[in-house]
């Protein structure tokens, strides 16, 4: 065999070995983050991840703090901070209600909606 012809075996094998562990690391990679493996190309993946990203937040209040006045920013996070408390309670009261409400059977639904109908004037 002739070193040419080794070369590319060796070659021909290194990349089998390479494309096996991209592959091994993209399934890990899925099962790590099993939401970026979903619907979405990776360039949308990246935008949500990169606006979730708490150090990109951190960058973008202290630009805006040497650019205008420290106590306006602060007194802006502080309102962004408690309007996401308050809708955090908001979606888990709403999520609350959706469960009390969930369990009752298709026939209860509709006479419960068809009830109310009927009863005002004009309607019916």
């Amino acid at each position: 065999m002739s070193r040419m012809t080794e070369l590319r075996a060796r070659r021909a094998d290194l990349l089998a070995r390479c494309a096996e562990h991209r592959a091994d690391h993209a399934r890990r990679n899925a099962e790590l983050r099993p939401g970026a493996a979903g619907g979405g190309d990776g360039a949308e993946s990246a935008e949500r991840a990169g606006a979730r990203h708490p150090l990109g937040w951190i960058a973008v209040l202290v630009g805006l703090m040497l650019v205008t006045r420290a106590r306006e920013v602060l007194s802006l996070l502080l309102f962004m901070r408690s309007a996401v408390a308050l809708g955090a309670r908001a979606l888990q009261l709403l999520r609350l209600v959706g469960l009390r409400t969930a369990p009752r059977s298709a026939g209860a639904a509709a006479t419960s909606r068809a009830a109310p109908a009927e009863s005002r004037p004009g309607h019916g």
